[in-house]
């Protein structure tokens, strides 16, 4: 079974980061990508059209034009539910802010693409529970 994992981050240098560190973790996967909020929710559509929804998506919360509450709020309201957050900048409020437009979880660049791609891994093969973080602990 091949995984298909959407990254949304207006910076295409996380896109390759993620490819990078994530083939450590997963043999069958397909990476997508989106460079924004509006693009992200156009290819969930029609992946969900096609009856071949994204496993997961990793959505950057800081963009510009729609950032990652607004997007997975949007992602939500189309009937996709599988979305964790990506930041460099945590805070309880943001994280309970996520939970409350339907985020799963948020990760933390600062703990390192290695990190964050295993993570990923282990949730696509359901290995581990998704939590939602709310401190900073």
């Amino acid at each position: 079974m091949t995984f298909r994992i959407l990254i949304v981050d207006d910076e295409p240098a996380i896109h390759e980061v993620m490819l990078v560190y994530l083939k450590r973790f997963l043999d069958d996967f397909e990476l997508l990508v989106a460079s924004s909020g509006q693009e992200a929710i156009e290819k969930v559509s029609r992946m969900l059209s096609d009856n071949l929804p994204p496993d997961l998506v990793l959505l950057d919360m800081k963009m510009p034009s729609m950032d990652g509450i607004e997007c997975t709020q949007k992602l939500s309201e189309i009937g996709f539910k599988n979305v964790y957050l990506l930041t460099a900048y945590f805070d309880p409020a943001s994280a309970k802010q996520a939970a409350e437009v339907g985020a799963k979880g948020v990760m933390r660049k600062s703990e390192g693409f290695a990190s964050v791609a295993r993570k990923v891994a282990d949730l696509i093969r359901g290995t581990k529970e998704p939590t939602l973080q709310t401190s900073s602990s």
